[in-house]
Parts: C-alpha cells; sequence; structure tokens
C-alpha cells in the first residue's frame, strides 16, 4: 500500500536554505547583458523638421524613423529581467559587450550617439539638396580622434582635412572607401589646415579593428554652408540610422509633389552624403514597431534584407494585409519606390535572397 504521507527531502534543511538563496540571488545579482525592444516610429513631416529661407509645400500622411529601445550599459539588469525578456518575443537579449564597447559609461553612450545624429542630419539635409540640384560645398573636419589609435598624436579635432596620400576626397565616404584598400600597419600621409590657416602634414600608421580592417582613429563630419536653414530635432532619439527618412522629409517639404499621399510610411538606414543608404542595427525591433503602428510601407537598407525573418511571408510583398517591406541602396531608388502608383508591384527582399 503506497503511503499518501508528504516525502522527505533528502535535502538537510540548511543545504535547502542555502540552495534557495543561490536561486534567489541569480534572480537578483546584476546580469552582463542588454536588452532591446521596439521603439515607437516618430513621424518627421511635423514639426520634427523645420526649414526657413525658402518655400515649403504642404505634406501628407506620416513619415516616420524607427527606433530601438536598448537598455544603457549602467543599467542594473538582474537574471529576472533577462528571464522575463527571454519569454518576450518582442525583446532581444544580449551580451553588454556586444553592445557597448568594454567600459563605456551611459554618458559617453549618449553623447555619441547624439554625435551620430548629428553627423546623419547633416548628411541628409546634403543629400537631400543634393538630389534637388542644390551646389553642396563641404570642408571635411575631424571632430574627434580616437586616442587608441595612431591618429592622436598627429591630428586633432576642429582640423580641416585637405588631402589623403595626395588625393582630394569630397566625403567622408570616399576616404572610407579609400582605406578599404588598405592594411593595418601601413602609413597613409594626411594633410590638414590647423587654426584655419596653419598647413600640417603628417604620416599616420593604419590601426587595426577587431575584423582586421584598417582605420586612421578620427571621426569626420562634413560641414556646409547651406542656401537656408534646415532643423531636425526628435526627442530621445540617438544615432545614425534615421539618415534616409531624414532626407526624405526634407525632399518632400521643398517640393509641389507629395510623396508620402497620406500613407503611413517609415523605414531605417544610414546615408551619406551623396545619398548612399547603409545598414543599421536592430532591424528586426524596427519592423516589429513599425507593424505595431500601422505602418503600409517601410523602407529598409538592402544591406539588412539576410537579417529579415520569415522571408517568404514578409518579403514578397504580395498580400495586400501585410507591411511590405521594401529594400533601397540609394537615396535615388528610395524616391522612386515612394512614386510608384497605387497597386503598383513593389520591389522585395526576396530577389536578395535567392
Amino acid at each position: 500500500m503506497k503511503s499518501l504521507l508528504p516525502v522527505k527531502s533528502s535535502l538537510p534543511t540548511r543545504s535547502r536554505l542555502i540552495f534557495i538563496l543561490l536561486i534567489i540571488a541569480a534572480f537578483l545579482i546584476p546580469s552582463p547583458y542588454v536588452i532591446l525592444s521596439p521603439g515607437n516610429p516618430q513621424n518627421v513631416l511635423g514639426s520634427a523638421i523645420t526649414i526657413s529661407g525658402t518655400k515649403v509645400y504642404p505634406t501628407t500622411g506620416e513619415l516616420s524613423v524607427t527606433s530601438v529601445l536598448v537598455t544603457d550599459p549602467d543599467s542594473y539588469i538582474t537574471g529576472f529581467d533577462v528571464l522575463y525578456a527571454w519569454i518576450d518575443k518582442n525583446r532581444v537579449v544580449l551580451p553588454r559587450v556586444q553592445v557597448y564597447p568594454e567600459g563605456e559609461s551611459a554618458a559617453e553612450s549618449i553623447k555619441i550617439g547624439a554625435d551620430e545624429m548629428s553627423g546623419s542630419q547633416i548628411n541628409a539635409t546634403a543629400a537631400a539638396l543634393d538630389y534637388l540640384g542644390y551646389e553642396n560645398k563641404a570642408k571635411l573636419m575631424i571632430v574627434e580622434v580616437n586616442k587608441k589609435s595612431n591618429a592622436i598624436d598627429n591630428l586633432k579635432a576642429g582640423d580641416q582635412i585637405i588631402s589623403v596620400d595626395d588625393k582630394n576626397f569630397t566625403t567622408s565616404a570616399q576616404i572610407m572607401d579609400y582605406l578599404d584598400q588598405k592594411k593595418p600597419g601601413q602609413f597613409i600621409s594626411i594633410k590638414v589646415i590647423r587654426n584655419g590657416s596653419e598647413e600640417v602634414s603628417r604620416k599616420i600608421k593604419l590601426s587595426a579593428r577587431d575584423d582586421g580592417s584598417a582605420y586612421i582613429g578620427i571621426n569626420i563630419q562634413s560641414q556646409f554652408d547651406f542656401p537656408f536653414d534646415v532643423k531636425i530635432k526628435l526627442a530621445e532619439t540617438g544615432g545614425p540610422s534615421g539618415g534616409l527618412i531624414f532626407a526624405l522629409g526634407i525632399i518632400d517639404k521643398l517640393t509641389s509633389q507629395d510623396l508620402v499621399r497620406y500613407r503611413n510610411i517609415a523605414g531605417t538606414g544610414t546615408i551619406t552624403t551623396d545619398g548612399r543608404v547603409g545598414p543599421i542595427g536592430g532591424i528586426a525591433e524596427k519592423i516589429i514597431g513599425a507593424k505595431n503602428a500601422g505602418v503600409e510601407l517601410f523602407l529598409t537598407p538592402v544591406e539588412n534584407c539576410s537579417e529579415i525573418d520569415d522571408k517568404e511571408k514578409v518579403a514578397s510583398n504580395t498580400d495586400k494585409k501585410v507591411m511590405k517591406i521594401v529594400p533601397v541602396a540609394t537615396l535615388n531608388e528610395a524616391i522612386s519606390v515612394l512614386k510608384l502608383p497605387a497597386g503598383a508591384k513593389y520591389p522585395s527582399c526576396l530577389d536578395t535572397f535567392q
């Protein structure tokens, strides 16, 4: 006959107490992770973009930048927080070092994000005005020098770049493309103007990134003398990924043709001054945020197509009820997509998977 009495634990009372405390500690002590979740799209066609000194045309619908909410590097993330985020399909857990460099504080992260946002706004304005036929004359300015690079003793913030290896460049992207042909350890000659008038030449040994590519160790920003004033302001948003949408918003406000046509459109992507659209991080979270906001058309950098899940269903753009995800590589391509008539077939990420 089986006993119905409770079975006594084989662990002594003291051992059970220690075991319980260890479990509690595992859930309460800080963990080396950050949590990513979808942000709410922000419409740039309202007061986010203000233009003065030239004629501005009315706009319709919504054209929104998308974002990812990320816990900052100083956040107290417990094991319980991590477990809860793992259960939630709309959130992602990543090792902190995969998002933030070792030792980076929340204040440093905010500054970096703000600098990247400022740079993306300048690039977006330049790309938009270039598309509209305005002549943009730019100065390539060094805004920051990496303390761990070989450039720290040779270059200074505020230096204006004149040439690299006696070659003239008009954009920072062109300099980056040139460096892609170089290897760490090689020397380059860089000529700058310092303090507005002093010409300085330096030979710099290229440093190595973690992926083995070469870099100088400077943050370059283009400075333009635009023909009128363009200001972009978004609350609590940092980073460079709004560049494409900023450029489209500026063009929509400066032309009589309504690009958005009462639709709910969103997207993401960095942009260079010559209109090239670059990849971004957190594409899955941005897509989720856009879907939750009822977005009809989502513009994504073509280089992010490989990261999109459920490729056949999401990327084919055949279901009228599903948000269309359209890849673009340039500002011109994005404008062509927005100009497509109702019922037209949209380009698809599906082509990049084949």
